[in-house]
């Protein structure tokens, strides 16, 4: 078992990174599809929404365009344009000279939502403790059903992936990139982050799989995978080649070894991690009942054999 206590866990990163990335990326994709195919403004509704519910003090939780900006670390006109579209979009209402709300929204499409955001949680300890990854054990809040719990869990979910959000700046230069190259990444791996044996041989931080077991994804893949235009995708790809991030080879593209080992990268792809297990002691205390949780990993991909 793997435990998050043990002092290898940073080293072993990679099998639990691998299967929260995938989770990551699926509730990026419904942000995504809710902006017209566009990460960035996404995460400045998310951040906006995020301030609306944590401070309703003041003009209805009001928050600055330019704190927006310096929370995401994008820059003041890019948050302004997107803030700007987000108003026309009904999603978004000036709150005094320069602040910024959430709009009014119907209570009930949040609530289901929330609910479906609960499974997947769920679904993803499942799939780490089929995986042999050992929870440590935390204090439990008060017992609460499923309706109960949706609503706050789904607001630790907005934190955890907003943090992500920023965390992947600095190394990719833009969220854009780092959403991408992490899709490429999980496409790559998908023959090994669900096979107990293959994930558990290249969980470690210096035993990256071999590119004879990584699969190429397209383009096209891609970018249903993330809810984004074709073209998009296919333009930042093209940049990450030349930046040597990504390799085309035959069947699509592969992301670079060399690029994921990179120091900035690996220390990235643990602050992940570390968010992630954060996240699931907040959950503990909220009263998300982990231990209550059977292991059960889903069904790997065709699996590639393992070089000689």
């Amino acid at each position: 078992m793997i435990h998050r206590s043990d002092s290898a866990t940073n080293q072993r990163y990679r099998l639990i990174l691998r299967c929260v990335l995938e989770f990551l990326l699926e509730e990026c994709r419904s942000l995504i599809l809710s902006h017209e195919g566009s990460i960035t403004r996404a995460a400045v509704h998310l951040a906006v929404a995020q301030a609306s519910h944590r401070r309703p003090a003041g003009p209805a939780g009001a928050i600055s365009v330019r704190a927006v900006a310096q929370s995401l670390d994008l820059p003041y006109e890019t948050t302004r344009r997107q803030v700007g579209a987000l108003e026309a979009a009904g999603l978004l209402a000036r709150a005094g000279e320069s602040g910024v709300r959430l709009s009014d929204e119907p209570i009930w499409p949040r609530v289901g939502r929330a609910r479906g955001r609960l499974a997947a949680l769920r679904a993803l300890v499942a799939d780490l403790k089929g995986l042999n990854f050992a929870f440590d054990p935390g204090p439990l809040g008060p017992p609460m059903d499923d309706d109960a719990l949706a609503a706050p869990l789904s607001d630790l979910l907005d934190d955890f992936i907003l943090r992500v959000l920023e965390a992947g700046v600095e190394p990719y230069g833009s969220m854009l990139d780092a959403v991408i190259f992490s899709a490429l990444v999980v496409a790559n791996a998908e023959a090994i982050t669900y096979d107990p044996e293959l994930a558990a041989t290249y969980a470690w931080s210096d035993s990256p799989p071999p590119d004879a077991l990584r699969r190429p994804a397209t383009v096209t893949e891609l970018a249903e995978r993330l809810g984004m235009p074709h073209e998009t995708v296919r333009r930042r790809l093209a940049r990450h080649q030349v930046l040597g991030w990504a390799d085309r080879v035959r069947g699509g593209y592969l992301s670079a070894m060399s690029r994921q080992q990179a120091p900035e990268v690996m220390q990235g792809s643990q602050i992940i991690v570390q968010r992630f297990l954060q996240l699931i002691r907040a959950a503990r205390q909220i009263g998300l009942d982990v231990e209550a949780i059977a292991p059960k990993v889903r069904r790997p991909a065709a699996r590639a054999s393992i070089p000689a």
